[in-house]
């Protein structure tokens, strides 16, 4: 059976939201914040990062959200969880994942961890300035790409890339951004109709999630 070590409204909401998508059975190990439960030793020994999520799918570990995302997928083709092997749609949605991943989830990271990228307070603060700037930019980037009237930023195909987008779209609020979100009216509606998703909302249920879009 699969393991799935998580923290609630974490980077493993995706990867959680995914394995109820496809179905299968798994085993979900919730982690502490303040609790140790990051730096034990076991643990540490299939996650140095002290980090989640953790993926343990037999004698394979992984760790990295975007990583066990495109495991997951990959291990039932016929999910329709990303677009056929070697097609333009699959490149596309590699270019948007790792765009969350590279870009808007590292300045999040930013923003978050303020204090482990300066040695002063006001430097921390300047830091978190810059990391909700660039955040706001590269959320608009999302906008403008629905702007055609694409239903999902493959296409018409709602990928793993729209469940990695949803986690992101959760912490951008989190950044006390709403109102900036919402003026990007592309990006919020896709939010809002991803969050009526059957299998986010099992997932919501599951780590205690509260709902943050409406249109």
């Amino acid at each position: 059976m699969l393991k799935l070590f998580y923290l609630p409204d974490t980077a493993s909401l995706a990867p959680h939201i995914i394995l109820n998508r496809l179905g299968v059975a798994h085993e979900l190990i919730q982690m502490g914040k303040d609790d140790g439960s990051l730096a034990d030793e076991d643990y540490l020994k299939i996650n140095p990062n002290r980090r989640v999520p953790t993926l343990i799918d037999g004698d394979l570990v992984l760790f990295e959200s975007a990583a066990i995302c495109l495991h997951l997928a990959d291990s039932d083709p016929d999910s329709g969880l990303m677009p056929p092997l070697g097609s333009a749609k699959r490149a596309t949605a590699y270019k948007w994942l790792v765009f969350m991943t590279n870009s808007i989830q590292a300045d999040m990271m930013l923003y978050f961890y303020k204090e482990r990228f300066s040695k002063t307070a006001q430097g921390a603060e300047e830091v978190r300035d810059v990391a909700i700037e660039r955040v706001c930019t590269f959320m608009s980037r999302l906008d403008d790409a629905l702007s055609d009237g694409r239903p999902f930023l493959c296409g018409g195909q709602k990928t793993i890339v729209e469940d990695y987008l949803l986690m992101l779209g959760r912490w951008f609020v989190q950044m006390g951004q709403e109102e900036k979100l919402k003026s990007m009216a592309h990006l919020y509606a896709l939010l809002c109709v991803l969050e009526e998703d059957h299998f986010v909302q099992q997932t919501y249920d599951v780590e205690g999630c509260q709902p943050l879009f409406r249109c």
